[in-house]
Order: C-alpha cells, then structure tokens, then sequence
C-alpha cells in the first residue's frame, strides 16, 4: 500500500517536472525571439556578439528540449542512455560555440582543453555503449 503510494506520488512528481520542462523550453523560445528582435533593433544588423548571445539561447533551448526528452523516455520506461549522452553534447557544444576568449590566457587554455577532454569523454562512451548493443542507433528521439 504505502510502496504503491510513494510510486504514484513519484509518478506524479515526473510529469511535473516534464511539464515544467515544456513551461521553460517554450519561456526559453520566446526569450530568444526576444533577443533577436532586440539584437537586430539595436544597430539594425546582427554583430557578431549579438550572433553569439542569440546561439547561446538558442543552445539552452535545444538543453532544455533534450532534458524533456529525458525525462519523456523516463516516463515510458524507455531506455535513456542514448537521450542523456545527446543532452551531455549538447550541453558542451554549447559551451564550446559561446567560448569566451577575453579572459587571462591560462584560463582559456585550461578551459579549452577541458572542453576538448568532455568532448572526447562522451564521444568514446556514446561509441562504447553503441558497439556495446546499450544504447542502440535512433532510440533516442524515435518511438
């Protein structure tokens, strides 16, 4: 009775979040139409700081769409590896296309190659799950 219970408010609990999730992706799109409409009114062209900072919306948009993803393949008892390893790259292409190069050079140094070491992380771990049979081709976003 009680484990039933605890489930079901667990249950609960996830389709919030997956709502929640829906309220930001849809908040982070009209964030970003925002930012562009601001951007291009500013000077009447996108420079390319205003193209950076559109991307970076842009980006946080698809993270958010990706951690949707997540918790939509949670929620049907599917197989999330391949959806947390998409959001995990995305996540750090992000970081990686907004790289912020105006900082102390040993700082852009340690943060390039950590970004690098990520990249290489989850590649190598997304083909090993693959080449495992853990995380089959197209079970990410197909159903």
């Amino acid at each position: 009775m009680v484990t039933k219970l605890l489930d079901s408010a667990v249950h609960f609990i996830e389709f919030v979040v997956a709502g929640l999730l829906v309220v930001i992706a849809a908040l982070g799109a009209v964030d970003l139409i925002v930012e562009l409409v601001g951007a291009v009114s500013e000077k009447g062209y996108l420079t390319p700081q205003t193209v950076l900072r559109v991307l970076d919306s842009v980006l946080v948009v698809f993270v958010v769409i990706e951690l949707f993803s997540i918790a939509l393949a949670y929620l049907e008892k599917r197989n999330i590896i391949a959806t947390v390893m998409e959001a995990g790259l995305v996540a750090v292409v992000r970081k990686l296309v907004v790289f912020e190069t105006g900082s102390d050079a040993s700082y852009v140094l340690l943060k390039s190659v950590s970004l690098g070491i990520l990249i290489l992380a989850i590649g190598l771990t997304w083909f090993l799950l693959r080449k495992s049979g853990v995380c089959e081709i197209g079970t990410a976003h197909e159903k």
